[in-house]
């Protein structure tokens, strides 16, 4: 019989990107004897859909679907969906949904029944320290997504907006655990490494790639994201910055950062080492100064090391661009109302 797998989460620890390398992989996994499900069955077979049956329904599933209508459907769309892919050769069937580990109520039902009609059910989860989940979740939840009103709040200010959403992952888990027992397998999600490879290799699944999903970004796009996000009262979606990001990669073809001007320069001993190679050009050189009666190339003196601009100095570049910018587009507005006074103004005249 077929053995479904489902991945519960914890949120903040890999799901997406294991979700989006099943994804990208479903036709590798076909061949390995496995069907990706999706996070909401999406890429099941059955042909009476529900609506909820979308890479976005968890909501709809969660928190609109009466819980007695939830777990027949799910329960009901899992069995023949798991008959069909036995008929078809495939030994294993994947869901995986984080939004599964803080709702067990009509889940767990519905894989009760699945469990009961003989199928191996088998729930994964991995957890994360709760120091480095607490900063991973303020800057998705706290800084990309401002998922509050008012401008961006600090770490502490926004724990009440957290609110129930307590940093606790024990609660939930003990259900799944007190449920299920040894077909609960925990994973500890710092020790895992890559922790896409680590979910494929646990479920038997060779030669299949990691895609990275919302991972923590450069420090850099964060914190001007939460410059962004905390000029609105209201809420902003991570995807809103996604118009400026797409800006700012616009014209910047090699998308590195440069290091500072220090590191970029020469070091003194490379500087040191350059003088000692070039004796041999430097000592006709000199010869020919003092024939001349000019004062020799001295190297006494080390050669001045750069020195990368202050933060002031280039906050000062910066606001004066940003200043002449502004200037020449208050210039411009003010050419676009005296045109469009002089084009109201022909009209008037051509209607007369």
């Amino acid at each position: 019989m077929v053995k479904l797998v489902v991945h519960i989460g914890h949120g903040k620890t890999g799901s997406s990107s294991i979700q989006q390398s099943l994804l990208e992989a479903k036709d590798e996994l076909l061949l390995q004897g496995v069907k990706y499900l999706g996070l909401m069955l999406e890429h099941a077979g059955n042909a009476d859909r529900r609506a909820w049956q979308m890479k976005g329904g968890s909501s709809l599933f969660f928190d609109q679907t009466p819980v007695s209508e939830a777990v027949e459907q799910l329960a009901s769309i899992l069995e023949h969906e798991l008959v069909r892919l036995e008929e078809h050769g495939i030994s294993t069937a994947i869901l995986s949904n984080e939004w599964l580990f803080s709702r067990p109520d009509r889940v767990i039902e519905a894989l009760k029944i699945v469990q009961a009609a003989g199928y191996e059910v088998k729930i994964q989860c991995y957890v994360r320290r709760h120091d480095q989940w607490a900063q991973s979740a303020y800057s998705q939840w706290g800084l990309k997504h401002k998922s509050y009103l008012g401008p961006i709040r600090d770490f502490a200010n926004w724990l009440p907006v957290w609110g129930e959403r307590d940093i606790r992952f024990w609660p939930a888990l003990s259900i799944w655990h007190a449920e299920f027992g040894e077909d609960l397998q925990v994973f500890n999600f710092d020790a895992a490494g890559d922790v896409v490879q680590h979910f494929l290799q646990l479920n038997g699944l060779e030669n299949i790639p990691t895609f990275n999903d919302n991972v923590s970004g450069d420090p850099l796009f964060t914190v001007a994201q939460s410059v962004f996000n905390s000029r609105k009262t209201a809420q902003v979606l991570p995807m809103a910055f996604d118009t400026i990001v797409r800006l700012a990669e616009k014209s910047d073809e090699n998308r590195v950062l440069l290091p500072t001007l220090e590191q970029l320069m020469p070091t003194a001993e490379m500087l040191e080492r350059i003088v000692e190679d070039r004796a041999d050009d430097i000592d006709p050189i000199n010869s020919l100064l003092e024939s001349s009666g000019e004062p020799l190339l001295s190297f006494e003196t080390p050669a001045k090391p750069a020195i990368h601009p202050t933060p002031w100095e280039m906050d000062q570049f910066i606001l004066k661009l940003l200043f002449t910018i502004a200037e020449e587009a208050g210039e411009m507005r003010n050419q676009i109302a005296e045109l469009q006074l002089e084009v109201a103004e022909l009209k008037k005249d051509g209607a007369s």
